[in-house]
């Protein structure tokens, strides 16, 4: 869809287009009468060569040779007043003939791309891949003037990404921080905002413009709600902006739909592979991990690790503050790993969190720094206070996940007979002694 937001004004003609118009208007009649004048010249000059020329006693012959001066004197403009109309209506005819092969060219054209951009937009497997599609699809249409696409991750936040393609001045960008503060998203249809200089100019501008441009702006809708907005400049009160509108409309509408399939996807894996109470991932999210990393052969260290009486908790606390104690340890346990770890509820009250490049020693140590800091997040949560039991292992200490987990939850149960509130490292280590028990 697209409208005209700033209108054209129809204004009264001025003195210039009024003179134009009756020069228009009088050039039939000079015409006419320039056409006269020749006549009467070549008449008048075929009578003069006739009495020079021919004696006055054959008349006949004299009034023969004066008619054959004329037609040889009037033929010439005679026939370019006649042919003239119909070259210039011949010349005009052609010249609409090669504008509609420019504009089917450009139709064509603009179809092959629009082609090319669907189906490499099918293959994009990730949100990534889809934003470089874009940004090259940017290049394509918008020429001289440069382009802008911005993106949120949600309807509600913040614009988290920003392309500009093609020379764009940083007063002519647009700097909106949310997708509704975007007068095309909130519209949910095209605007072209035929000149940047006028009152009706797009409020986003990131500042003021020297000179008259104008801006092409169609929103990107993934789900139904608007997350983002494509934009493209060009000339002022330029009639291609239009046409540059339907390129953009075609552009945002296939990468809408397209990242509405891969956020879609992607948070139908997340809810499938995440725990609903804690936020952490699940087992299935972790078996297919461990997975990945025992086929790379990569390093890791694997840790299980519990709530100490948890029972007790729920017993003498209600359920209800024993959630909010398995939430309080899993948003620890997250806070204490890095991006590319992994933190998994294991069931109940267990946890097992993946550590990818480090040791059993050293994923030992990151927990004693969980148990240290642990009695400051349960005061924080308002929970009563509470220990927890871990074992460890790394990859060296079984051939499969399965083995791996077996000898970490062992270790954990060698912890718990040990006195709890403490961590066992993998067979060839001792447990490590007790923190100071937390206060409750």
């Amino acid at each position: 869809m697209k409208i005209r937001f700033a209108q054209e004004s129809a204004s009264a003609p001025g003195p210039g287009e009024t003179t134009q118009r009756a020069a228009a208007a009088m050039a039939p009649r000079r015409r006419f009468l320039v056409l006269l004048g020749l006549l009467a010249l070549a008449c008048g000059a075929g009578m003069a060569v006739a009495r020079v020329f021919v004696p006055r006693e054959a008349g006949a012959l004299q009034v023969l040779a004066g008619v054959a001066v004329f037609l040889l004197l009037a033929a010439p403009t005679l026939w370019y007043q006649l042919l003239a109309p119909l070259l210039a209506e011949h010349a005009q005819r052609l010249a609409e003939q090669v504008a509609k092969a420019g504009l089917a060219e450009d139709r064509l054209r603009a179809h092959e791309t629009d082609a090319r951009l669907q189906h490499a937009l099918e293959i994009a497997e990730d949100e990534s891949a889809v934003l470089r599609i874009a940004e090259q699809a940017l290049k394509s249409v918008s020429n001289e003037g440069g382009a802008q696409l911005l993106l949120a991750d949600d309807p509600d936040g913040e614009v988290s990404h920003r392309i500009t393609v093609g020379d764009m001045e940083p007063a002519a960008r647009c700097v909106i921080r949310r997708p509704n503060d975007c007068p095309s998203v909130r519209r949910g249809q095209g605007l072209v905002y035929e000149d940047g200089m006028a009152l009706s100019a797009c409020p986003g501008l990131g500042g003021q413009i020297d000179t008259g441009c104008a801006a092409a702006c169609t929103p990107i809708f993934t789900g139904g709600r608007g997350t983002g907005m494509i934009r493209a400049l060009g000339k002022a009160d330029d009639p291609a902006l239009y046409r540059l509108l339907q390129s953009l409309n075609f552009n945002a509408h296939k990468v809408g739909t397209r990242l509405a399939g891969i956020r879609s996807v992607a948070a139908s894996e997340a809810k499938a592979t995440t725990d609903p109470l804690t936020g952490p991932h699940n087992r299935r999210a972790l078996d297919t991990r461990l997975a990945i990393l025992l086929e790379q052969e990569a390093p890791f260290a694997l840790v299980i690790a519990d709530i100490d009486h948890f029972k007790q908790i729920n017993d003498n606390h209600g359920h209800e503050v024993g959630d909010r104690a398995l939430k309080v340890l899993a948003n620890m346990l997250r806070q204490s790993v890095r991006r590319h770890d992994l933190v998994c509820r294991f069931g109940g009250e267990e946890f097992v969190i993946l550590l990818v490049g480090l040791d059993a020693a050293a994923a030992a140590e990151l927990l004693e720094r969980v148990r240290a800091e642990l009695p400051r997040a349960t005061a924080r949560g308002g929970v009563p206070g509470f220990t927890i039991s871990a074992g460890v292992v790394d990859q060296r200490d079984g051939p499969d996940g399965e083995a791996l987990l077996r000898i970490a939850d062992g270790l954990l149960y060698e912890a718990k007979t040990r006195g709890r509130d403490r961590v066992c490292v993998t067979p060839h280590e001792t447990c490590d002694s007790p923190a100071t028990p937390a206060t409750p």
